[in-house]
């Protein structure tokens, strides 16, 4: 396991690149100064069900599940995020009411936090914050696509577009957080992994 960003200025360099958005010098700086590195342990809540959520998370290290808890069920997991990844409530983050969802590391977790309001707040007086903004939610609305598009497949097709589409995650995740993942009983996960072994 790696660690693509020790210092802010490591994380504002990694998100424009990972949009491949060009910011001057002195943009790069300020969104250095937005950013807030946070350090959690293995099965730990970054943001509880109830809560209001107000920031996005740059994954530097570490490996993160948004799930809803559902009453004498397994947990609805939304999204799995690794390193590179960007992880945040975004119903919450936009509606500024509280949230349904639990955001909770899988592993020992380096994020950097940016506040959404204060990245708004430059947006305004930057097009290159702009810029950012807009390329977050739109990787966001093209993530949901992708897992919807996901979800209407036959389960092994389903399975086997995942782990094409991020091996990392299937290779570091529990498999009952997969199959609730992709929205599959984990004894049915489980048969679509041994037949494609044998």
């Amino acid at each position: 396991m790696i660690t693509i960003a020790n210092t802010t200025k490591d994380a504002a360099r990694e998100l424009t690149n990972k949009f491949d958005l060009k910011f001057s010098m002195e943009t790069l700086n300020e969104l250095a100064a937005m950013l807030q590195s946070d350090r959690f342990r293995h099965r730990t809540f970054i943001l509880s069900q109830g809560e209001l959520s107000n920031r996005l998370y740059f994954i530097a290290k570490g490996l993160i599940r948004i799930y809803r808890p559902i009453k004498d069920q397994d947990d609805s997991i939304q999204e799995i995020e690794h390193e590179g990844g960007i992880i945040f409530l975004h119903q919450s983050l936009i509606s500024h009411q509280a949230s349904d969802f639990n955001i909770q590391t899988l592993e020992p977790t380096i994020t950097y936090g940016l506040n959404y309001d204060e990245l708004k707040q430059a947006a305004t007086q930057s097009p290159e914050m702009s810029q950012l903004i807009c390329a977050i939610l739109e990787q966001t609305i093209e993530k949901q696509d992708r897992h919807h598009a996901l979800l209407d497949l036959p389960p092994k097709q389903r399975y086997l577009e995942f782990l094409d589409q991020d091996p990392e995650v299937m290779r570091r995740t529990p498999l009952k957080y997969i199959a609730s993942y992709l929205r599959m009983a984990p004894e049915t996960l489980s048969r679509v992994r041994n037949a494609l072994n044998r």
